[in-house]
């Protein structure tokens, strides 16, 4: 396939999105049906002007230890995780809701090893848990259908730990979201709320990478897409009498990429050469689909129960831009490589841990 061949089948390629959109609406129309049938809550009513905040943390923790003479082949671990939540709510005006997500993980896994002499130590912690997701919505109440809002997001985490060499990048890759569509409040009691909006998004990402193996050096590179958006937020605080239920299901399909050009360089020879599918051109316009859950028991006032799943699915991360050399040679193959996830990705945690509610 040549290189305008492979444009031209980006082109129709396109149009497919049209129908993935019609099959979205109607999951959306048959989730507000869903959710309005049968309930008999009242429907909750902010006040204007008032603060409705939540902040909850806790922390999880795992561990194990082994003597030297423990027979058995086991090997000690030590598994640990901070996690904070929260959200600030303010009915501004009676025609302009403000809602705001903050969510913060860090976690690690201390992994214990015998040498050759079978004396044990403890080797150095791996990262097992890392997520900064802040996000902030502005949605005008003005008593219509749909409600039209305003949205940013600040996605990344606290440490960068995909460098093969083993070294870190803090506060790396950084990823903003600016938003603006259509949203409706679907259902809001005082223990339900489901929220589902639509819109145009506008994506930047900037990520660092080290540029040689034998220094510190780093290279910053920087992306813009933009593309239809779908989300849907549902909270259930009394999912059954102990557990709650959390939420969000996430469709976005770019419909423009800064990095066309860059991909439009790639020959048939240079991808294979690189062990890469010669449509690598057409992987950063595929819908990315995301649904994440959390459902939690508070077994005692500080003492709970959480489940935590993410399924995924990201074709190819658009903050990679493969870069040619002087000698027409993809300079940065392995990390292209590892943007490619062909299939389908999730995240389970399961933990036991101390949660305190702050507000």
């Amino acid at each position: 396939m040549t290189q305008s061949d492979r444009a031209g089948s980006r082109t129709l390629g396109r149009a497919t999105w049209l129908r993935d959109l019609l099959a979205l609406a109607l999951i959306l129309a048959a989730t507000g049906a869903w959710a309005q049938e049968g309930t008999e809550e009242e429907k909750k009513v902010l006040e204007p002007g008032k603060w409705y905040p939540s902040l909850e943390g806790g922390i999880q923790l795992t561990q194990s230890s082994y003597s030297d003479n423990w027979s058995g082949g086991d090997k000690g671990s030590m598994v640990w995780a901070a996690i904070v939540q929260g959200q600030l709510e303010n009915q501004l005006r009676p025609w302009v809701n403000s809602r705001s997500v903050l969510k913060l993980a860090f976690g690690q896994t201390h992994q214990q090893r015998a040498n050759a002499s079978g004396k044990r130590h403890w080797e150095q912690p791996d990262k097992s848990s890392d997520l900064i997701d802040f996000e902030t919505i502005a949605r005008f109440t003005l008593g219509g259908f749909v409600d039209p809002f305003l949205g940013f997001r600040l996605e990344s985490q606290f440490l960068d730990a995909t460098d093969p060499l083993g070294r870190e990048i803090a506060f790396n890759p950084v990823k903003y979201k600016e938003s603006a569509g259509v949203a409706r409040q679907i259902l809001r009691t005082e223990n339900r709320d489901l929220l589902s909006r639509f819109g145009f998004t506008f994506r930047q990402s900037s990520r660092k990478y080290f540029i040689e193996a034998t220094s510190d050096r780093k290279r910053s590179d920087t992306t813009n897409d933009g593309g239809l958006e779908w989300t849907t937020e549902y909270k259930d605080k009394k999912l059954t009498e102990r557990i709650s239920w959390s939420s969000k299901a996430t469709l976005y399909k770019p419909v423009f990429y800064s990095g066309d050009d860059e991909f439009d360089k790639l020959s048939d020879a240079v991808l294979q050469g690189a062990g890469l599918d010669t449509d690598l051109g057409d992987f950063p316009k595929a819908i990315d689909a995301s649904w994440e859950n959390i459902f939690a028991s508070q077994l005692t006032k500080i003492l709970s129960v959480n489940l935590y799943l993410n399924l995924v699915y990201d074709k190819y991360d658009n903050s990679v831009v493969p870069l040619l050399d002087e000698n027409g040679v993809l300079s940065n193959g392995t990390a292209v490589k590892a943007a490619v996830r062909k299939a389908g990705q999730y995240k389970q945690v399961l933990g036991l841990g101390v949660t305190y509610r702050f507000l």
